[in-house]
């Protein structure tokens, strides 16, 4: 009888191993790996020069000017990535002939210099110049500025061999779920 005992044990584990191995042929293992990416905001401001070979790139070397004269100056922002909202901001700097930093007023340096503003495709606020559409991936907006003209009876001597500085700052916001136009627009950086 222990010999028939010891004989159906043998038997039993025998079947649980052939049942285990059974039961790997039905089991399965899977991973899913899902990966979700987020647009970008990537945008670059251009500056370019109107010549009578036509639009070159704005020259890094200062332009020599007289009282009474206007130069050329083109700005526009191209959007690289997701379609955003645009806004710039303009600083003016006059320096002397040594470099250092002209204290006026800024009703002074509107006397003295006039930029010529695009308010037909742009809409200043706060000191900042919204773009009146969304952009593009790909796309620049329409001209920021074409020009800068110096005013001949209000540039005096003091002005002599003095350079001016326009340094343009341009911001871009996300379309999507972000209103209908920049002036609506939220998540603008500080600044």
């Amino acid at each position: 009888m222990k010999k028939r005992i010891f004989a159906l044990a043998v038997v039993l584990i025998c079947l649980s191993i052939l049942a285990s191995t059974t039961l790997a042929y039905f089991t399965d293992i899977d991973t899913a790996r899902n990966v979700i990416t987020s647009d970008g905001i990537d945008i670059t401001v251009e500056e370019w020069q109107e010549t009578p070979a036509g639009l070159i790139p704005y020259p890094s070397q200062p332009i020599m000017v007289m009282p009474g004269v206007s130069v050329s100056k083109i700005v526009t922002v191209c959007n690289q990535d997701a379609q955003s909202f645009v806004r710039a901001k303009l600083e003016l700097s006059l320096k002397d002939s040594a470099g250092k930093e002209m204290e006026i007023t800024s009703e002074t340096m509107e006397k003295i210099i006039h930029l010529t503003m695009n308010a037909q495709d742009w809409t200043e606020k706060d000191g900042w110049w919204y773009y009146g559409s969304a952009v593009n991936t790909g796309e620049a907006t329409k001209p920021l500025m074409t020009g800068v003209s110096f005013d001949g009876i209000n540039m005096t001597n003091e002005y002599q061999k003095s350079t001016l500085e326009i340094h343009v700052y341009a911001q871009a916001v996300q379309v999507a779920n972000n209103g209908t136009s920049a002036l609506e627009a939220a998540g603008w950086p500080e600044g």
